[in-house]
């Protein structure tokens, strides 16, 4: 009996999906399982553009150094300087390139090249001293990681 009522269920069903002028019906049926739950705040997905509060956020934090032209990113520890007219990224500086960590000046910049801006940066801050009285210098003398 329980099958008799399911069976005249979905042919109701189907025949309400029926269309008079002879094409099929375009039923779809989806599910997801698993990934990311939406968000309920609203706002703009990740991957849209950065705006406001978000492109600050997204912005690249340097030190520059003046005197030696060396650009240090903050949040991953890593040095841009020349090196033979090309630019180097490294973790740690050769012993050839000397920064004084007391003289440098903060960047956010909205690339992780900073060095596009060195021509700019050189002129701008040339024998300015970025952090005077030993503001930038660290307690052990050298970067915080």
């Amino acid at each position: 009996m329980k099958n008799l009522i399911l069976v005249a269920t979905a042919g109701f069903l189907l025949a309400g999906c029926a269309v008079d002028d002879g094409r099929r019906p375009n039923v779809n049926v989806g599910v997801a399982i698993g990934g990311d739950a939406p968000a309920r705040g609203g706002g703009p997905p990740p991957w849209a553009p950065a705006h406001g509060r978000r492109a600050k956020e997204a912005a690249y934090r340097y030190y520059y150094y003046p005197a030696s032209g060396v650009y240090l990113n903050i949040s991953t520890g890593t040095y841009f300087y020349l090196s033979g007219g090309t630019w180097q990224v490294s973790a740690r500086l050769p012993p050839s390139v000397v920064i004084d960590t007391a003289d440098y000046v903060s960047l956010e910049l909205a690339t992780d090249k900073p060095y596009l801006f060195y021509d700019e940066h050189r002129v701008k801050f040339k024998g300015k001293k970025g952090h005077p009285k030993g503001k930038g210098k660290w307690k052990d003398g050298g970067p915080p990681f």
